[in-house]
């Protein structure tokens, strides 16, 4: 008997599964960016309102716009890790 102890984290995913979360991270991306315009405006709002930054809403921004780029890359192969919600949520250094 040979022994071939392969795990299963070890073998590739097939590429049809690849292209389902390439569809689904996808739509993810889509909506994350809408919501990233939407933010933008809300911004907008606050600061013409109250003259200055509202820095939650500025970091939660930041955050959503670097899960599209996650998102974008993940789909171009330009990375395989997998994002949110099958990974951890993006991190922005300030």
């Amino acid at each position: 008997m040979s022994d071939t102890s392969t795990s299963a984290a070890s073998l590739p995913e097939p590429l049809w599964l690849r292209f389902v979360y390439m569809i689904g991270f996808g739509i993810l991306a889509h909506i994350a960016f809408s919501l990233t315009l939407f933010l933008g405006v809300v911004q907008l709002v606050v600061l013409v309102v109250t003259k200055q930054k509202n820095d939650e809403l500025l970091h939660f921004s930041r955050r959503l716009f670097a899960y599209v780029g996650e998102c974008l890359a993940f789909v171009v192969f330009a990375r395989d890790e997998k994002p949110f919600p099958l990974g951890r949520f993006p991190g922005v250094s300030s």
